[in-house]
């Protein structure tokens, strides 16, 4: 079992974990882009969901398109407790380690 920034890789494979979650974050980054027009360099870890402007629909919205690409399914109460982008990648890679 490998820690990465607290998160539990239970394969130990550190590099999976880092590659899902820069891919999950470039996602992330795409999408404000897009519908938000939000620079990449304005965006962190720690950039509340509030701070960027992400209503209720735009996380909805960008958990959709994590749904259908990586072929997991985020249930609606703890999306509702994402916060920041980082809440929202450890999320992610937690329900893909899941289904892994």
């Amino acid at each position: 079992i490998v820690h990465v920034e607290g998160r539990v890789d239970p394969k130990g494979d550190i590099e999976t974990v880092m590659s899902i979650e820069h891919e999950v974050e470039r996602d992330i980054v795409e999408y404000l882009g897009a519908h938000y027009n939000i620079e990449p360099d304005e965006i962190t870890d720690e950039s509340t969901l509030d701070d960027l402007g992400v209503d209720s629909l735009g996380l909805l919205a960008i958990a959709d398109i994590i749904e259908k690409k990586y072929g997991i399914s985020l249930d609606d109460e703890r999306i509702a407790g994402v916060r920041t982008l980082s809440d929202f990648k450890d999320l992610i890679v937690l329900k893909i380690a899941e289904v892994a």
